[in-house]
């Protein structure tokens, strides 16, 4: 989980939550929240827009806005659809076998598999999805629901928290506005999801290019909701675990 949050910059990351202010913990919380999102297996962009739309200065109470997360996660079945290893759980041991005996536990450095065109970390991927698979194999929709909303219910205190002494340092009569102004300046609504473009290359390829030109203006806007809902809205393709872009 180390490397996306390490390389993640903090000033654009403040803006996309609406913070004006530094503060020594935004490494952690930033850190924490990436790790929310992988596991719950949330869509990056909603995230931050469902973020953006709620009021932490004085709703206290956080469980409108966990369920609203909820829906921005995967369910179990979903999940179990974006694991898709190369390698069978049999042959993943198998390989994972040879390559101990030739390493002496070390994956590192000398790779036995190579003249069979096959990559350790490849395999090494391919063990832990079939370890995911194991475990949600083993979750009911319940178990995930609580996984999910126990998740998002830590990680939205310390952001409440954070935002009341962001405010309180700010000292601004206006700062709700000015964090809700810095966040719609941050946090596009469209960007070019597979699902959108895949559709615009099956109707070019047909003769009609009219999608694509609308995409080419949409685009150039990002950050304003556009007429087609469609074009803000995710399928389960693009609910795999979090990506940064």
């Amino acid at each position: 989980s180390s490397g996306i949050n390490a390389e993640w910059p903090l000033r654009p990351g403040r803006k996309k939550l609406g913070l004006l202010n530094e503060n020594s913990s935004d490494a952690d919380l930033f850190s924490k929240l990436f790790e929310t999102m992988r596991e719950t297996h949330s869509d990056f962009t909603t995230t931050f827009l469902l973020l953006q739309s709620a009021d932490f200065l004085e709703n206290a109470n956080l469980d409108g806005l966990v369920d609203q997360m909820l829906r921005n996660c995967l369910s179990v079945e979903e999940v179990k659809k974006t694991l898709k290893p190369t390698f069978s759980k049999s042959d993943c041991a198998a390989l994972l076998k040879v390559v101990h005996q030739f390493s002496g536990g070390n994956a590192g450095g000398f790779n036995p598999l190579a003249m069979y065109g096959i990559e350790v970390d490849s395999v090494l991927r391919d063990h832990q999805i079939h370890q995911d698979l194991d475990q949600y194999n083993k979750m009911t929709a319940e178990d995930r629901n609580k996984q999910c909303r126990d998740k998002w219910l830590e990680w939205l205190a310390l952001y409440k928290d954070r935002v009341d002494e962001d405010c309180q340092k700010s000292n601004l009569p206006n700062y709700k506005e000015a964090r809700i102004d810095m966040q719609k300046k941050s946090n596009p609504v469209v960007v070019p999801r597979n699902h959108i473009l895949q559709r615009a290359i099956d109707r070019s390829e047909l003769g009609d290019n009219s999608l694509a030109r609308r995409l080419l203006e949409v685009f150039e806007r990002p950050y304003e909701t556009p007429p087609e809902q469609w074009l803000a809205e995710r399928d389960v393709g693009d609910k795999g675990a979090c990506t940064v872009t």
